[in-house]
Parts: C-alpha cells; sequence; structure tokens
C-alpha cells in the first residue's frame, strides 16, 4: 500500500475524552483523529504523537506500538456502544415490538455523528480490521460478543409473547438474519450517502422474525 503524506488529521469533536479522563482518552482521540484521515495502515505512531502535541518516545511510554493502540481504541470504542446500546435492548418492549427497535436503531443518533466526518472511520475500521486477527478478536470481545448475547436473550422473550416456539438451530439463524439487518442498515447508513428509513428496516426485521402476527 502507498501512503501519501498530503492527508492531515482533522480534529473533530472529542469522543473519548468524554468518558475517559487523563492522557488515555486524549490519546484515542488523537490516534481516532489520524486513522480517519489516513487509515490505519498509513497513520504513525509520529502523527500521532504529533496530533497530541508531545514526542513520539512520549508516546510509546503509553502504548507499545500502533498496534497495540488500535486494539484499545476498537475495545473501548466496542466497550461504550455496548454499554448503551444494552440500556435500549434490556428495556425493549415485546408488546411495542415495532416502536422499541425504531427507538433501538436510532438511538444510535444520540451518540455517533450521523455526518460525513464519520464516513472514513468506519471505512477505516472496515478495512483494517478484517485483515488482522487480533483486531478482530477485539471486536468480537468487545462488540459483536456481547451485543449478540443481548439479542440472544431478547429474541426469546418476544417471541414468547407471539406464540413462536424456536428450536435453538432456528433461534441462531433467526439471530443472524436479524444482525444483519440491523448491522448491515446502520452502517451503510455511516459509509453511504443513502437516506435512513428506520421504519422500513423495523419492518422488514418483523416480517422475517414472524412477529408482524397477532400475539398469541
Amino acid at each position: 500500500m502507498q501512503c501519501s503524506g498530503a492527508s492531515h488529521a482533522t480534529p473533530g469533536a472529542p469522543y473519548f475524552t468524554e468518558f475517559i479522563e487523563g492522557r488515555r482518552g486524549e490519546i484515542l482521540d488523537a490516534a481516532l483523529a489520524v486513522f480517519a484521515a489516513k487509515g490505519y495502515e498509513c497513520g504513525t505512531m509520529r502523527e500521532i504523537a504529533a496530533e497530541l502535541g508531545v514526542t513520539e518516545p512520549a508516546l510509546y511510554r503509553h502504548y507499545a506500538g500502533k498496534e497495540a493502540l488500535f486494539e484499545d481504541l476498537l475495545g473501548v470504542a466496542g466497550d461504550q456502544v455496548v454499554q448503551r446500546a444494552s440500556t435500549v435492548v434490556d428495556a425493549l418492549d415485546p408488546a411495542r415490538v415495532r416502536e422499541s427497535l425504531v427507538s433501538l436503531i436510532s438511538a444510535r443518533r444520540t451518540h455517533v455523528p450521523h455526518d460525513d466526518s464519520t464516513k472514513p472511520v468506519m471505512r477505516m475500521l472496515f478495512t483494517a480490521a478484517p485483515h488482522n486477527g487480533a483486531f478482530r478478536e477485539v471486536i468480537r470481545a468487545h462488540l459483536a460478543g456481547p451485543m449478540l448475547e443481548r439479542l440472544r436473550a431478547f429474541i426469546p422473550r418476544v417471541d414468547a409473547h407471539y406464540g413462536i416456539t424456536r428450536s435453538p438451530e432456528e433461534t441462531t439463524a433467526s439471530l443472524r438474519i436479524f444482525m444483519s439487518l440491523l448491522v448491515g442498515y446502520v452502517m451503510t447508513g455511516m459509509m453511504l450517502d443513502v437516506p435512513d428509513d428506520d421504519q422500513g428496516v423495523v419492518d422488514a426485521i418483523v416480517a422475517v422474525m414472524g412477529w408482524d402476527t397477532p400475539a398469541a
């Protein structure tokens, strides 16, 4: 991969420093700015240090290298997303499944910037993570795994309300469909210039899951 020196990090609204005090939050925000501007492969510890206003050796006193820093960035971001989303998931009402799912999807707008500044960050995550086993494990441990467990508990609650019985295998298959629709919608909305249609994706989820019939 050829890395151009022309791109410069553009400071955005603080993200990590909103919930992590001290130098760690500042470093993660600086790294996020650099990686968003240049990508993981081309962003360097030297540029992150410059963004932070410290020397490169000073940065290495906090992190052994760029990979360790990016792993921490992924893990902390994943934990934060799960923490906020779990509050909504745990409060989902099976008797008002459509309204609850719309609330779940729309809740992301309260803590994820829904504008062009988000797109380079999402592209950076989805190009770097799939090619690095350590990064994939961090995402599984801090984001995908915990969210799957939350939703795995939610689906039987709604199924019981609608009188639906699924085998463990059917529940797993339904969970995968549910996550594909939900995550695919959120990700494409962040990365592509397409209008939101929260109600439309909720209608699709409800239909696929069989929750569009009268409750038992």
